[in-house]
């Protein structure tokens, strides 16, 4: 009797341009921390900062907007993903434990990654567009905001309004028109996360929601489709939009290929041919935000290392 090589499992990071993380496998034992001494196995989740022989190799990145995450105080530090862009972007990522966070009300360009019955799409941001959600997103009676999280954008949007001529589709982010400075993500459970959205240094901010994609993250979530994304996942897809909102998206970019992103959300006129790029601009998005992803594709491959992706109930959730 002949047997037959399963069917090799799709890499849902290929075409996105992610450092090499081979050498985290060679890694034996813990390492103490240089700022508080505690033995950590490659990042120190309290100090964010990778620790030991490790630490000259791990990429750095620079993002286009200053992102700040808020946490509940009950979240494990060590579970939450929000540490991987901490450590990988350390000068545009910050993270705040709840209610100790700084007061947006007086700064200008801070948005909130929330969603509510006024939030934009990133793109709308930049060009101004408004959506008119459904009547109560188009939910029954008694559901309350949370819901929102089951569905799709397109399954909520109404109709597109016309622009109020409120946003700048200017592409220079050191300048005042360019429309987001700072992005809020607060990481918690979704009832946490309601009680903290109604501290009013955050209940006032610009709400604006990310394009669904399909969450590669390793943990069930109860009751939640497969793009309800880890945080670090959210923050990718939210860098990625604004780049491609003020720059464009090169069209030698194959990252979008396996996240299940609606490629029909991102306007033809934003993506870039390589004759087309001005070598005086920035250049159009070409995984300049990918190695946000390095730790995280790491955790990715070494849970596949050890455990059946078909037999994980965080991959058996429905897409939609």
């Amino acid at each position: 009797m002949s047997s037959t090589e399963p069917t090799p499992r799709p890499d849902p990071f290929e075409g996105m341009h992610i450092a090499d993380a081979d050498f985290l496998m060679d890694v034996e034992g813990r390492r103490s921390c240089t700022l508080c001494g505690k033995s950590r196995k490659f990042f120190c989740y309290t100090c964010y900062v990778p620790v030991g022989e490790i630490a000259s190799r791990v990429p750095r990145i620079t993002l286009p907007v200053k992102i700040d995450v808020i946490k509940h105080r009950n979240e494990i530090d060590g579970k939450s993903t929000a540490v991987h862009a901490a450590i990988l972007a350390p000068d545009d990522v910050k993270i705040y434990t709840y209610p100790n966070i700084p007061d947006y009300r007086e700064e200008t360009g801070v948005v909130l990654i929330f969603p509510t019955p006024t939030a934009l799409t990133v793109a709308s941001l930049f060009s101004g567009e408004r959506y008119q959600m459904k009547e109560n997103y188009g939910l029954p009676k008694g559901y309350h905001m949370g819901t929102l999280l089951r569905f799709r954008l397109n399954d909520i949007v109404d109709a597109p309004l016309q622009s109020d001529g409120a946003a700048s589709t200017t592409a220079d982010k050191d300048g005042e028109d360019f429309p987001v400075k700072r992005a809020v993500f607060i990481d918690s459970t979704w009832s946490q996360c309601r009680g903290i959205y109604k501290d009013e240094r955050l209940s006032s901010l610009r709400t604006v929601v990310i394009q669904n994609r399909i969450s590669q993250f390793w943990r069930h979530q109860r009751n939640s489709p497969r793009w309800f994304l880890a945080t670090v996942e959210a923050i990718h897809q939210f860098v990625l939009e604004v780049h491609i909102s003020a720059w464009g998206l090169d069209s030698r970019y194959r990252g979008l290929d396996h996240i299940h992103l609606n490629m029909e959300q991102i306007p033809k006129e934003r993506i870039v041919q390589p004759d087309e790029a001005s070598p005086d601009q920035v250049k159009p998005y070409n995984g300049q935000y990918d190695n946000v992803l390095f730790f995280f594709r790491h955790m990715y491959n070494l849970i596949h290392k050890y455990y059946d992706h078909e037999k994980l109930k965080a991959y058996k959730r429905p897409l939609y």
